[in-house]
């Protein structure tokens, strides 16, 4: 019986892995999303009160993408000179883009983020951000699922893919 139910779930596995290969390649249109800083729609996106140390900072985000199944996102997000405490909600990869950025992390290490630069922030970990200036960076945020429900999503998409296709 074990070798049975091992047996069923490979080829589960392998019948979903050719599904979503063909869900990208023939399933729908593939459209890529670029988008230039100065012509964003950004929109207000308040630090919490509670969060900010000093400085009054005016911040903003603008969606640029999401993936297809919505558990990642990619924004554009600026603030003016302030020093703040940020507890991340996701996992998140950032680029700064313009200006700079000092940020504690909970081991007491500071790190200077410039343009260029590249960071990763695991979902719950709080660092103190000191931001001199203005900053603008990219943010790549990776939204974290209980695996079981992931996976029941990513069947249903995969089972609507084939009704449809």
């Amino acid at each position: 019986m074990k070798k049975i139910l091992v047996a069923a779930a490979l080829l589960l596995a392998a019948t979903g892995a050719y599904a979503e290969i063909q869900l990208h390649e023939e399933g729908r249109p593939v459209a890529s999303t670029a988008i230039r800083p100065g012509i964003a729609a950004f929109s207000p996106s308040p630090i919490p009160a509670a969060w900010i140390i000093s400085g009054n900072p005016v911040t903003e985000a603008a969606k640029v993408s999401e993936v297809h199944d919505g558990s990642a996102h990619v924004y554009l997000w600026r603030t003016t000179a302030s020093t703040f405490r940020w507890t991340h909600q996701a996992d998140e990869i950032i680029t700064i883009l313009e200006g700079e950025v000092f940020i504690t992390d909970a081991d007491g290490q500071r790190h200077h983020l410039s343009q260029g630069d590249v960071a990763h922030f695991p979902v719950g970990s709080v660092q103190l951000w000191e931001v001199p200036r203005s900053l603008l960076k990219s943010a790549i945020l990776k939204h974290r699922s209980p695996t079981l429900v992931e996976a029941s999503l990513r069947w249903m998409r995969r089972a609507q893919a084939f009704v449809t296709g």
